[in-house]
């Protein structure tokens, strides 16, 4: 059954995510005594989404919801990328109580670094395909995701680095 099937693929790659030799993937793309991990990577993921749904910016509580984790969890995970000079944290224009968090210098870096390794490894794993089945895939897998976010049947707390 496609259904079936299609479920399958997704946990695995869910799992694939997760897996110990992914992260030393990223780790080792950082260098060898890199403190850069996955999570930074989806923490400033979610910020960019953040930023792009609400013109103000990213707040942790929006980025607690795009992740996916508690609050607290993701208030620990900015102020680690704060203390390591990914993030700045500064007062909403007009509310000083909002704080907002924005992408520093050194984070769009990682990000972009991020990024990149992401698209060669997807590139990696569509080697020997045709560009008609490149873009088929293409086409439906974001026709897939836009469906289950547009009819609240998954939360907009799937990212990864992209």
């Amino acid at each position: 059954m496609p259904v079936e099937s299609i479920r399958s693929s997704l946990v695995a790659l869910r799992r694939l995510f997760q897996r110990r030799e992914l992260v030393q993937l990223w780790a080792s793309a950082f260098g060898e005594r890199s403190q850069m991990d996955y999570t930074d990577l989806r923490l400033l993921d979610a910020i960019r989404v953040a930023q792009a749904q609400s013109p103000g910016g990213a707040t942790v509580g929006e980025v607690s919801r795009l992740l996916g984790v508690d609050p607290s969890r993701a208030s620990r995970q900015v102020a680690k990328a704060v203390a390591r000079g990914l993030l700045k944290r500064q007062a909403a224009q007009g509310d000083g109580r909002k704080v907002l968090l924005q992408i520093t210098r050194r984070g769009a870096a990682v990000q972009e670094k991020g990024s990149t390794l992401t698209r060669s490894r997807i590139a990696l794993a569509l080697d020997g395909w045709t560009d008609t089945e490149q873009a088929r895939l293409a086409t439906l897998l974001a026709r897939f995701v836009e469906r289950l976010l547009r009819d609240g049947t998954a939360q907009s707390d799937c990212m990864g680095p992209t």
